[in-house]
């Protein structure tokens, strides 16, 4: 599966390109939340998932929330009817983590974990049982069309060993359709592509190169 981060859409395109890729097979988005504390950047709030929502109903919206701030944040995004709510395991401790997963979940949210580059593929092990996704990171966190990090494949083989199928790997940073077949190979089954696909000449031609590169 492709979910396309809108991140590196030019804000006043963001309906036509968002409609131009749905209409191209792409039926879930990746809406990437920046707060400028946790990460060095500012991105969207609450009311740009509920309008997108409201706006494509049909479509899943999942929210990448990059946030050390889960108590003020999180609830304010379970307002938006987003379907899952991706949550970094470095922005918070392991017992605010598994509250905030049963808070989503009570609230009939799908949750998942996000992994930085430099974080031990190891603690999910502690959460698999009651995730519906992880996230591995293939850049470091903040910013958009950075390249894809060597060494990541051997990280997502180890999830992928690890989650036993269980649980499905997304995996989200440099992705193009070289990277993409590499992270397939390696256990990876969602795929997050910003500018590769909204940053070329034509959206549909990007979606057509990269899901040829995932294609079973």
């Amino acid at each position: 599966m492709i979910a396309p981060s809108i991140l590196n859409i030019n804000n006043l395109n963001l309906k036509d390109d968002i409609a131009t890729a749905a209409e191209n097979g792409i039926t879930r988005f990746h809406i990437d939340i920046m707060d400028g504390h946790f990460v060095p950047n500012l991105s969207f709030g609450p009311q740009l998932v509920s309008d997108f929502k409201a706006e494509f109903p049909d479509l899943e919206a999942e929210v990448h929330l990059m946030s050390n701030n889960p108590d003020v944040l999180v609830p304010e995004f379970a307002k938006t009817k987003a379907d899952l709510i991706l949550l970094h395991y470095e922005a918070m401790t392991e017992d605010k983590l598994n509250h905030w997963i049963d808070f989503l979940h009570s609230n009939g949210i799908k949750a998942g974990i996000v992994l930085n580059p430099d974080t031990p593929v190891s603690i999910l092990e502690k959460f698999q049982a009651k995730i519906d996704q992880v996230l591995m990171m293939t850049v470091y966190p903040g910013f958009g069309g950075q390249k894809f990090i060597s060494g990541s494949c051997e990280r997502i083989k180890e999830a992928n060993e690890l989650l036993a199928g269980r649980v499905p790997i997304e995996v989200d940073g440099g992705i193009n359709d070289k990277t993409a077949q590499l992270a397939k190979e390696a256990g990876a089954n969602i795929f997050v592509a910003g500018s590769y696909l909204f940053c070329q000449k034509s959206i549909q031609v990007q979606i057509e190169k990269l899901e040829k590169a995932v294609e079973e």
